[in-house]
């Protein structure tokens, strides 16, 4: 059955006068409201106008929905998609394609694509077909046929010629996995505006395996404060963090960048127009980066409205720009000036997508206010629905990846790799979300922020390494050891004198939202974050931004930061969009007693003290950034950025706020390479203030088994593979994903000779399911309760007001009861019989019993 039946007699309704009324192949008029029917999708990532006349449209929280053309017009209600079968399960979407067969393509944040034959959905992820969960763009060639599918692990191709897919990354050209948007021109050329790299284009000649490059210089002054160009307009692009790109039947290709509008009829030339905010942003630049610019007026035609250019669509000699609050622009193709300026109905809200209808009318999809109309159409159309087959074939998964090719080119790169960079993005995960135990932090996790109001909750490996330090900056005669690891948040030296680092608790008990980092401590999920206090600065000011400085010793570590937008469905909170420069400071010796909290307020203050740390900051700046990455739309899931390094030191995490609501950052993960053999251990290898201990997440709690010497051979040396450093480049690190990914999938296919070992290398791959997660709440749920047996204060409600399983008694109350072999579970919320006393007449029981104890100890 193609539909489900609860929703059976509905659907008919909406598809018996389709089929009834009009005959495949027939040309007749169809009506346009001038107003179309409310959409239930308020927060919209992607529009569509199918072959077939329907209006699509996706986004987060509200799943898919199709406005159909029935009898000469639209239907007055919108159908959620959801009624078909196979629809995946998550509600938040992120684009939304039609292929040239007439299937629907839909990108999800975290579970791959969905594709709609027009009975029943399908869902490529990463099992069967991708390299990545999270999907940001798809683009169809108008010459092939072709979808690009644009994700988190790199971009997948699909022909439908041969019906075969083709993945793209690092190792095969790419500038970075993650391509913000993707397009095809009219040639059939690939191009690909990346999140943080500038723009790629491939000829389909080449079967997209060679790649032409452009990029922007990442700083315009030699301190790197200056992250966009002075100048209004010029040559080249504006910025290498691009949002969307169009290729255009004139051969003409778009850009729009956080930095203004890019433009060119090929890849060698290219010219920029900014926002008229580029001025403020001249101004508002940290120290001597800053320049006075005269803030352009509202009649100059040549400005654009906004830099922030989040949607771009051409009709005719019209090119229509959306931006992230100052609504939208129509621009004279030709001449490149803007015509009009649209407010109305677009104050202070993202244009994520516009549309153009058959009758040639134009509507913005946004991001908190679903469909708004920009301009009116003639009101009807002619449309020519074509005859399509009975049924429309789903494309066949991809041809699963032979391991051991895979693992030759791996082993070629890593033979042909040089020294490399001491750090390099790795890759990112949205699948794991706030369940990071066992995955993340193996050796050292801050939980920003969960014991505000200047605390954080912290994690370490039982072995932690010292070291001894003979000499301290600022500290004469000072001798001692700290710890070979160190997490300490700071924020940007842009700042308003006063203002420090902010730390900010949300909510707390947010057990339901698994996005929110689980905290072991007291076993609940608390929202937290380090907070740039961003919100009091105009959006034209380059900061604060945060700062994060952590310190490993000698050897590879992964170092994972972790970011969720709580409030991300607010208008303004809606506009958080970082980027991720990774540095490596040269010093050797620690910064631990200067960059704390203490200092972080010195420097907000601007007292003596402050001013030196404030000099020392400022040459950060300056640093080379050896990695980059973008943070965006993380409202609906919650993302590790994952970085490599490749030799110790302290390195330095600058997040930029890039003119965002504020700036925010919810963990902060350290996982260094230790022998196998004790990689999964039956106790959890944390501890809190020396003592928390309980049972850690692992593969093999997913179904109980346990590796065995097979599952040894292949699991070891893929471990080992991960933190050997000749395997440290980007293009490896792309590989390695590919790595992992096919021998699961090889192992899944198995599965039959050893459930272990597919979830051990799924375990690996961070794919999460519903079946990892169960494990996961069990295991915590034992770990918690294994804690309360060796921790009495855990089973306090006094002492932990907000874990599970607690009792309304206090520590001193409860070892009392210990003393006296009283079994505290009576009293749980959720035991099966009530306790032989009341919680009152417990309490006065014990109150008496310590009266005795002290009167005994004083006799004697």
């Amino acid at each position: 059955m193609l539909i489900k039946f609860k929703h059976f007699i509905g659907t008919l309704a909406l598809v018996f006068p389709l089929l009834g009324g009009w005959s495949a192949g027939e040309v007749k008029s169809v009506q346009i409201p001038e107003q179309l029917p409310e959409c239930p999708v308020r927060f919209i990532r992607g529009t569509l106008v199918a072959q077939d006349g329907a209006i699509w449209a996706v986004g987060e929280r509200e799943s898919v929905y199709r406005l159909q053309v029935g009898d000469r017009a639209y239907e007055k209600s919108w159908l959620n998609m959801d009624y078909y079968s196979g629809f995946p399960k998550g509600k938040n979407f992120t684009c939304i394609a039609e292929d040239r067969q007439g299937r629907i393509w839909v990108g999800t944040d975290d579970s791959g694509v969905a594709v709609f034959n027009g009975r029943e959905w399908k869902t490529y992820d990463r099992g069967n077909a991708l390299n990545g969960e999270h999907v940001y763009a798809l683009a169809v060639s108008p010459v092939s046929g072709e979808v690009a599918v644009a994700t988190s692990g790199g971009v997948s191709v699909y022909d439908p010629g041969n019906d075969s897919w083709k993945a793209l990354d690092r190792s095969t050209g790419l500038v970075e996995d993650q391509a913000a948007s993707a397009g095809f021109d009219a040639r059939g050329n690939l191009w690909l505006a990346y999140a943080c790299g500038g723009i790629s284009y491939s000829p389909r000649k080449s079967g997209y395996m060679q790649w032409k490059n452009v990029q922007a210089p990442w700083y315009w002054d030699s301190k790197q404060f200056a992250r966009q160009p002075y100048q209004p307009y010029g040559d080249g692009l504006p910025s290498n963090i691009c949002n969307v790109l169009a290729c255009t039947e004139k051969d003409q290709v778009l850009v729009g960048t956080w930095s203004g509008l890019a433009y060119s009829n090929g890849i060698s030339s290219w010219r920029f127009l900014r926002g008229r905010d580029y001025a403020r942003k001249n101004s508002n630049l940290y120290g001597s980066a800053a320049r006075k610019t005269a803030v352009p007026g509202e009649g100059n035609a040549k400005m654009l409205s906004e830099d922030f250019v989040s949607s771009i669509l051409r009709q005719g000699k019209d090119i229509f720009i959306g931006y992230r609050t100052q609504g939208v622009d129509v621009l004279d193709a030709e001449r490149m000036t803007v015509r009009r300026r649209i407010r109305q109905g677009l104050e202070n809200v993202d244009v994520s997508s516009l549309l153009v209808l058959g009758d040639g009318s134009v509507w913005a999809g946004t991001y908190g206010r679903g469909f708004v109309s920009l301009k009116k159409g003639s009101l009807s159309y002619q449309l020519d629905r074509k005859q399509q087959d009975d049924e429309i074939v789903f494309p066949s998964p991809a041809r699963m990846e032979d391991s051991a090719a895979v693992l030759r080119r791996l082993e070629k790169l890593g033979a042909d790799a040089h020294a490399g960079k001491s750090i390099v993005f790795r890759g990112e995960d949205w699948s794991t979300k706030g369940d990071w135990c066992g995955r993340y932090g193996l050796t050292r996790a801050t939980l920003c922020a969960t014991n505000a109001p200047m605390s954080n909750s912290e994690f370490k490996a039982k072995t932690v390494s010292f070291r001894t330090l003979s000499s301290v900056p600022g500290y004469p005669g000072y001798q001692g050891a700290v710890s070979s690891y160190w997490i300490q948040g700071l924020m940007g030296l842009n700042r308003n004198k006063g203002d420090a680092l902010r730390w900010w608790v949300h909510s707390i008990k947010e057990n339901d939202n698994r996005n929110i980092l689980f905290d072991p401590t007291d076993s609940v999920r608390t929202e937290a974050e380090w907070d740039d206090h961003g919100e009091v600065y105009p959006g034209f000011v380059d900061g604060p931004d945060i700062w994060t400085v952590v310190e490993v010793p000698e050897g590879v570590h992964e170092i994972a930061l972790y970011f969720y937008n709580p409030n991300g469905y607010l208008s303004n909170e809606s506009r958080r969009d970082y980027v991720v420069e990774a540095r490596r400071h040269p010093s050797t010796s620690s910064l631990v007693f200067q960059f704390n909290n203490v200092g972080d307020l010195a420097i907000g203050e601007q007292n003596k003290w402050g001013k030196i740390l404030t000099a020392a900051m400022e040459q950060w700046y300056s640093f080379p950034v050896e990695a980059r990455t973008r943070v965006s739309r993380f409202a609906g899931s919650g993302v590790y950025k994952r970085f490599m390094c490749r030799k110790g030191g302290i390195y330095l995490f600058r997040v930029c706020r890039n003119g965002s609501f504020n700036t925010i950052l919810n963990g902060v993960f350290v996982n260094e390479k230790i022998p196998w053999e004790i990689r999964m251990p039956e106790e959890l290898p944390y501890y809190v203030a020396g003592q928390l201990a309980g049972i850690v997440p692992t593969p093999e709690r997913v179904n109980g088994a346990t590796l065995g010497q097979r599952e040894k051979a292949v699991c070891k040396p893929l471990y080992e593979l991960q933190y050997t450093r000749k395997y440290l480049t980007p293009a490896a690190c792309s590989l390695q994903n590919r790595y992992i990914l096919s021998l699961w999938r090889q192992a899944r296919e198995n599965r039959a000779e050893g459930g272990c070992l597919a979830d051990c290398l799924q375990w690996e791959a961070r794919v999460s399911d519903d079946r990892v997660r169960a494990s996961f709440d069990e295991t915590m749920k034992r770990s918690w309760d294994q804690s309360q047996i060796y921790y009495i204060g855990n089973r306090s409600r006094d002492f932990m007001p907000n874990a599970p399983g607690t009792v309304p008694f206090s520590p001193r109350e409860l070892r009392l009861m210990a003393k006296l072999r009283i079994d505290w579970r009576q009293y749980r919320d959720d035991a099966k019989n009530p306790p032989e006393k009341t919680v009152q007449e417990m309490k006065e029981f014990l109150k008496k019993e310590l009266l005795k104890q002290q009167q005994t100890r004083k006799q004697q």
